[in-house]
């Protein structure tokens, strides 16, 4: 645990973390709500579910032109799962997010993209430091960009935040002290045995 130049501490930690990185110009033309719902969570980030989706369709046709009756039992239940998708609120569609090792502050946050990335780009970054709120939606600039001698394409890029609500900033300073004290309360019960 490391602290940062300024006000807050830094921590590596495993969260729910989904980002998307645009262009400036892509940035301006689509703003960032002040509460994601899941409506914009899903078409902003899950691009993974979108392209489900649309490979779903695409077999449903083909299964619909093969046997009509297999068809309709699979679109029914295609529909089934959509309905269901649509009534999950934003914080419970938070649980389709990878968990990702990040390094987060009250000011940024580090994370490795796979995809070019400069710092003329900017990121949207979604997390859910706490289980039972609403997840946090953020703006990021690019302030450092490192490859990763794994792989072409794999890069450590460290995150300033454009602006964040002081509720989020809360959520986030929370989570981070909860961190700190299980890591501390951790290494005491080391020390004793």
């Amino acid at each position: 645990m490391g602290q940062q130049h300024r006000n807050f501490f830094r921590l590596d930690v495993m969260l729910p973390c989904n980002y998307r990185v645009l262009t400036k110009e892509e940035a301006e033309k689509i703003p960032l709500p002040d509460q994601p719902s899941p409506e914009f969570i899903e078409q902003h980030f899950l691009s993974n579910l979108q392209q489900l989706n649309e490979q779903i369709s695409d077999l449903l046709v083909k299964i619909n032109n093969k046997n009509a009756l297999l068809g309709s039992i699979f679109n029914a239940l295609n529909a089934k799962i959509n309905f269901a998708l649509e009534s999950i609120d934003s914080k419970h569609l938070v649980n389709t997010m990878p968990m990702r090792m990040v390094n987060v502050s009250g000011n940024g946050i580090a994370i490795q993209i796979d995809e070019p990335i400069t710092k003329e780009h900017v990121v949207d970054i979604l997390i859910q430091p706490l289980e039972d709120e609403e997840p946090i939606l953020v703006r990021c600039d690019v302030v450092n960009i490192k490859q990763q001698p794994s792989c072409d394409n794999c890069f450590w890029v460290a995150l300033k935040f454009q602006y964040i609500s002081e509720d989020d900033r809360r959520k986030l300073i929370y989570f981070l002290q909860q961190k700190e004290i299980e890591a501390a309360t951790k290494e005491r019960e080391q020390q004793k045995r």
